[in-house]
C-alpha cells in the first residue's frame, strides 16, 4: 500500500505559547490589582482585606507550583523547565479570583493541589486536559469546602445570591430598592460590589479582554457567541415575564458572566478547534448558565456551564469537523438552529418562574438600650434590648443589613416580628435566648441573633 502526503501551507505566527501565557498572567494581575484597590478602600473593608488577597494568591499560586515540581521529579522531568512550560500559576491565579475573600487557606491549597493534579496533570500535563482546571478547583470548593471560611472577613450576599432568593423575578419598582443596596447598576458596571475576588468589575475586564483579543491571546468570537446569547436570551425572558431592560443588563454584569466568557470560555485547549465550534461552545455555555441560574438550585451557573461544555467539545469537534470552506453553509446552519433552539427552551421554560417575596433592608425600629454584637453571614448582626427601670425588657429590635434578602434578612424579620415578644416582661438578666427558634434556611443569621442577643445580656450584668 502507497501512501501519499502532501505538505500543507504553513502559517507563521509570532505569537508563541510563552507569550500568550505572558500576556495572559498581565491580564489576570491587572484584574486582581483592582480587587485589591476595592478591598483597601472599601465601605468596611480596608488593608487587613486586600492583605488577605494577596495571601491567597500566594498560597494557590505555591500550591500549584510545588504540585508541579513534586510530579516532574517524580516522573524524572526536568522540573524548571517543565513548571515553566506548564503554566500552573495561571490556574492558580483563575482559581484563586474566582474565590471569596473569606476562603479559608486551606481549602484554597487543597483545591489548587485537587486541580492540577486531577484537572491537567493525570490527562498528560498542559495542552491535553479536557476540563478547565481551575473551574474543576472552584467546582471542589463548591462540593466539598463551602463551608471552610474565616469569621474575620465578613462577606455580604451578593447580587447574584440575593436576586436569586427572590425567583430570579422582580417587579421594577422593587428592582430599584434591591439594585440600590449594591449602588445601583452603574456600581456593578464598575466593580464595587461584594462578590469573588477578581469577578466583579466588569469595566476591568473587558479592558483586559480587548487587550487580549488585540494580543491574539483570545478568540473573540467565543465571548461574543456567550455574551450575545445570554443577552437575547434574558432579554426574551424580560418580555415574556413583564420585566425591564434593566433585566438582561444584570445577568450580564453579575457573577462570573464577565470573567468566566474571557479568561475560562476562551481556554484553547478545552475549546472546539474550528470557529464554528467555538461559536457553538459559547452558545451552548450560555445556555447552561441562564438554565441553572433560573431553575436550578445555584444562584450562579457560569461554572458548571463551563464544566459541561469541557465534556461536550468532542461532539461539537465531530459536527463541525472538515474542510471548512466546504462546510461553511453547514456550520451556519448548525449555529442557527442550536441558538435558536437553546432560545426557544430558555424562553419556555422561563414562563413557569414564580416572584418570591424578599425583605430589603427593612427599616427596624430605632429604641435605646444594651446592644450586643455577633457575627452574622454578611457581616454584623446587633440586637438592642430596651427595659425599664427594674431591668425588665420592653423591647428587642435585631438589626442585619448585609444579611441576604429572602434569607438572612427575612429571619430578622421573623425575631422582630414574633420572636422576641416572649421576652418582653421578663428580666433580662433572668432571659434565655436560646430558647428563641431557629428560622428555617437561615442558621447562621439565626445563630448570630442569639450570640448577639446573650453579648447584650453580659454587657448588661457588667
Amino acid at each position: 500500500m502507497k501512501f501519499t502526503f502532501k505538505p500543507s501551507p504553513n502559517y507563521r505566527d509570532s505569537q508563541s505559547t510563552q507569550g500568550i501565557m505572558r500576556d495572559l498572567t498581565i491580564g489576570l494581575l491587572v484584574v486582581f490589582a483592582f480587587s485589591l484597590f476595592y478591598y483597601a478602600t472599601g465601605e468596611n473593608l480596608g488593608m487587613s482585606y486586600a492583605l488577605r488577597a494577596c495571601g491567597l494568591l500566594v498560597t494557590s499560586v505555591i500550591s500549584a507550583v510545588a504540585t508541579e515540581a513534586i510530579f516532574f521529579a517524580i516522573s524524572k522531568q526536568p522540573i524548571v523547565k517543565s513548571i515553566m512550560g506548564s503554566f500552573g500559576w495561571v490556574t492558580a491565579i483563575i482559581l484563586t479570583l474566582m474565590c471569596p475573600i473569606n476562603i479559608s487557606y486551606y481549602a484554597l491549597a487543597i483545591s489548587t493541589i485537587m486541580a492540577i493534579v486531577f484537572g491537567k496533570l493525570v490527562f498528560g500535563g498542559f495542552g491535553q486536559n479536557i476540563f478547565n482546571p481551575a473551574a474543576f478547583g472552584r467546582a471542589i470548593i463548591m462540593a466539598s469546602f463551602a463551608g471552610s471560611v474565616v469569621a474575620d472577613f465578613a462577606t455580604s450576599a451578593t447580587p447574584t445570591q440575593s436576586f436569586a432568593a427572590s425567583g430570579w423575578l422582580m417587579t421594577n419598582d422593587t428592582f430599584n430598592s434591591f439594585i440600590a443596596q449594591f449602588g445601583g447598576l452603574s456600581e456593578m458596571f464598575i466593580g464595587r460590589y461584594p462578590g469573588a475576588i477578581g469577578e466583579t468589575s466588569t469595566l476591568v475586564i473587558l479592558l483586559v479582554g480587548a487587550f487580549l483579543v488585540y494580543r491574539k491571546v483570545i478568540d473573540w468570537k467565543v465571548i461574543v457567541a456567550y455574551l450575545g446569547t445570554i443577552l437575547l436570551s434574558t432579554l426574551g425572558i424580560a418580555l415574556v415575564n413583564g420585566q425591564g431592560m434593566w433585566y438582561p443588563l444584570f445577568h450580564l454584569l453579575t457573577g462570573g458572566v464577565m470573567f468566566g466568557a474571557v479568561f475560562m470560555l476562551t481556554d484553547p485547549v478545552t475549546n472546539p478547534t474550528s470557529s464554528a465550534g467555538r461559536i457553538i461552545f459559547g452558545i451552548g455555555a450560555a445556555f447552561f448558565t441562564v438554565l441553572i441560574r433560573i431553575k436550578g438550585n445555584l444562584p450562579e451557573g457560569v461554572l458548571y456551564s463551563i464544566l459541561l461544555m469541557n465534556m461536550l467539545t468532542p461532539l461539537i469537534e465531530r459536527l463541525t469537523t472538515g474542510n471548512q470552506i466546504k462546510i461553511l453553509k453547514k456550520n451556519m446552519r448548525n449555529v442557527i438552529v442550536i441558538f435558536v433552539a437553546c432560545l426557544a427552551i430558555l424562553v419556555g421554560v422561563s414562563t413557569t418562574l414564580e416572584a418570591k417575596e424578599i425583605t430589603i433592608n427593612t427599616p427596624v425600629e430605632e429604641i435605646e438600650g444594651i446592644t450586643g454584637t455577633a457575627k452574622g453571614f454578611g457581616g454584623d448582626v446587633t440586637v438592642t434590648v430596651a427595659t425599664d427601670a427594674d431591668g425588665i425588657i420592653t423591647k428587642i429590635v435585631a438589626e442585619g443589613a448585609n444579611e441576604t434578602p429572602g434569607l438572612g434578612l427575612d429571619a430578622i424579620n421573623t425575631f422582630n416580628s414574633e420572636g422576641f415578644a416572649k421576652f418582653e416582661g421578663i428580666a433580662l438578666a433572668e432571659a434565655d435566648f436560646t430558647t428563641l427558634d431557629m428560622v428555617t434556611g437561615s442558621t447562621v443569621t439565626s445563630k448570630a441573633v442569639i450570640e448577639a442577643a446573650q453579648a447584650a445580656q453580659s454587657a448588661a450584668q457588667q
